[in-house]
């Protein structure tokens, strides 16, 4: 099916086994290695632009997904982190993939380690990039901004969903919207993060992504922040999933870097990477090759 009536973006969806609908696009080579990607919360499918020539120069079957209520995807009530494995199967089956490797971006980060937590058989390898940790256990060291929407979807879910909606206003004219982010980049931005934007193209992407996000409200967005906030469902230390990796920034104040170290420390095997110079934005976007380069290499 070619993309739904309200949104703009590219993308298909496929129908789930209890009547939702699940976003996803495909780029690079329809035959090549299979990669699914988990976007960052607010986030959406079209992360997978950002790699697309990549992909197809390399052998790639780059495949973003968009999670319940985001983009093309339908709210799923009452959902757990580890529900998610079983959409992830669903579209897998559905698109021919016996094996295949997932990377969890930011918010994306939980999510792929259900997936190795919860279906290893089928992984070739998982990659979390500057991705969060059980934030239930503590928000220390990152930003006010973040430390606010995790606070309140744990106390005042309701007023989360109020001030996303802020947010979602901003992104719908895709126009507007780029020339403001130009305008105020430097301003909301770190250096590092504000010069790996600042290319129009991927700053377009970047906009594109956010716009739409939101296609069907706020509720799957404020919703990714409770889950964030419950217990998981698995404890890192029970993963036992082969070509575990883990890429951070040490600048990031998204997600604290000491967050990432204790993922590190605590998920059997996991392979980990930390870069001085590089924050939330800058290292997915200016490591992205190399890392699906890593990821599809197994």
């Amino acid at each position: 099916m070619n993309t739904e009536e309200g949104s703009q973006a590219p993308g298909k969806v496929h129908r789930l086994k209890d009547g939702r609908s699940l976003g996803y696009l495909q780029v690079g080579d329809p035959y090549g290695k299979p990669l699914l990607h988990f976007h960052g919360t607010p986030g959406c499918r079209l992360d997978v632009l950002f790699g697309k020539k990549f992909a197809e120069e390399n052998g790639i079957r780059f495949i973003g997904l968009d999670r319940p209520g985001l983009g093309l995807s339908d709210f799923q009530p009452h959902r757990k982190l580890v529900d998610w494995p079983d959409d992830v199967l669903e579209l897998a089956d559905g698109l021919g993939l016996e094996e295949f490797a997932v990377q969890g971006v930011s918010g994306g980060g939980p999510f792929a380690l259900a997936c190795a937590y919860k279906i290893p058989e089928r992984l070739t390898a998982c990659g979390v990039i500057v991705g969060m940790g059980p934030a239930y256990l503590s928000t220390r060291g990152m930003h006010l901004g973040n430390r606010v929407i995790f606070f309140l979807s744990r106390y005042f879910p309701w007023l989360t969903g109020i001030m996303l909606r802020k947010s979602a206003r901003e992104t719908q004219d895709l126009e507007e919207s780029i020339e403001r982010m130009q305008e105020h980049l430097d301003d909301n931005f770190q250096k590092h993060d504000a010069d790996a934007l600042r290319d129009p193209q991927k700053l377009r992407i970047f906009a594109l992504g956010a716009k739409e996000a939101f296609t069907r409200g706020v509720r799957g967005i404020a919703y990714e922040a409770k889950i964030f906030m419950d217990p998981w469902g698995f404890r890192l230390e029970d993963i036992h999933c082969p070509n575990l990796y883990l890429w951070h920034g040490e600048l990031d104040t998204n997600v604290p870097v000491a967050m990432a170290r204790h993922m590190a420390e605590v998920i059997p095997g996991c392979q980990s990477y930390f870069f001085p110079n590089d924050g939330h934005y800058s290292l997915p976007i200016n490591r992205l090759t190399e890392i699906m380069a890593t990821l599809t290499s197994l």
